[in-house]
């Protein structure tokens, strides 16, 4: 027998079958690769163990979830995420985005929410961020929110948790991954846990009227005090209530009256917390390591801190006031972040 007129034989009757699967194989890799690139600002379809936010439902409720650019002017209608319309089950992952105007600093935003940010988010005609002192722009959702931002120049995100306007769910994370990062602590929960703790927290600072900081169970404003539904949990940083009212008089149709007790007591003119020549507000807005008292010693960031824990190396993680130590930046792209959405009445 000749065995290399066989040989050929069997080649001739193989290649076609090879080169059809090599054909479609090509084809399907083609397609993939087309695929991807239509994923817009999604940077690590090639890696997807990079840039990831999990999170963690324990709110006891369905919770929508948002991922917002805050670089972009105008701003474009935000739905929310896929498998966050709502979020009904216990675990959900996002991997971040880069922002489409990386030069403005605003970075994105996750928002939490009970409800659609229909007039805010999700407006169609103007969308903007939800605002709790403006019924047209959401004020009567709860929700809170943590800020993020990619580096591509060299592969790194920065993330914070921020309390210096106004939020209803508590929010933590913690970090996995962290390899040589030296600034958070691996594993460590940043940020507090229960909203009635530190509602009593801020009842308990007698000095001022920081427990008008609390969202009232019955709104009482000017326009739609009906449509706010009883027994919201919300607080509003001291930021937000002197931006909306730069005097001891309230201001803005839908601010609840329940905050003048709060603008009475300190004033954004006044200079109670940071001597006589500096405001509260310029002493809050633009408090540096060099000044001296700092809004760490005022009742609200203490009330803050009192119902969590500082890591080993002291740090909270979270924003009290604008200069506050609260962001953790420069984390690796492999360093996993987990976020905890708590259940705003309270109860883990």
């Amino acid at each position: 027998m000749n065995t290399s007129n066989l040989m050929t034989n069997k080649l001739v009757r193989i290649l076609p079958s090879f080169m059809l699967v090599l054909f479609l194989f090509s084809n399907m890799a083609c397609k993939k690769d087309k695929d991807s690139s239509n994923s817009g600002d999604d940077i690590n379809s090639e890696d997807p163990e990079s840039y990831v936010i999990t999170i963690i439902n324990k709110s006891g409720s369905p919770i929508y979830v948002y991922d917002w650019d805050g670089t972009l002017n105008p701003a474009v209608q935000t739905k929310p995420v896929t498998a966050g319309n709502p979020l009904t089950g216990d675990t959900l992952s996002i991997t971040m985005k880069t922002c489409q105007e990386p030069s403005n600093k605003n970075g994105r935003r996750i928002y939490f929410s009970d409800k659609e940010l229909k007039k805010s988010l999700d407006d169609t005609a103007s969308p903007d961020l939800p605002d709790v002192f403006n019924y047209n722009r959401d004020a009567n959702v709860q929700y809170s929110f943590l800020e993020y931002m990619i580096d591509n120049s060299d592969n790194t995100y920065t993330v914070d948790i921020s309390y210096i306007d106004g939020y209803s769910y508590p929010l933590t994370y913690k970090f996995s991954n962290l390899g040589t990062y030296t600034d958070a602590e691996e594993d460590h929960e940043y940020g507090f846990t229960s909203l009635p703790d530190l509602k009593a927290a801020l009842e308990d600072k007698a000095d001022y009227a920081w427990h008008a900081l609390i969202w009232p169970d019955t709104v009482v404003c000017k326009w739609n005090s009906s449509s706010y539904p009883y027994g919201m949990g919300r607080i509003i940083g001291p930021n937000k209530v002197w931006t909306q009212m730069p005097h001891d008089t309230l201001n803005g149709n839908n601010v609840p009256e329940s905050y003048l007790a709060f603008i009475i007591s300190l004033p954004a003119n006044g200079n109670q917390l940071f001597g006589e020549n500096e405001s509260n507000f310029n002493g809050w807005e633009q408090w540096a390591p060099s000044h001296n008292p700092s809004p760490s010693s005022t009742g609200y960031v203490q009330a803050l801190q009192s119902v969590a824990t500082a890591d080993k190396n002291g740090k909270y993680g979270f924003f009290c006031y604008p200069n506050d130590d609260g962001q953790f930046t420069k984390l690796p792209a492999s360093a996993i972040c987990t976020v905890t959405v708590y259940s705003i009445s309270g109860g883990n």
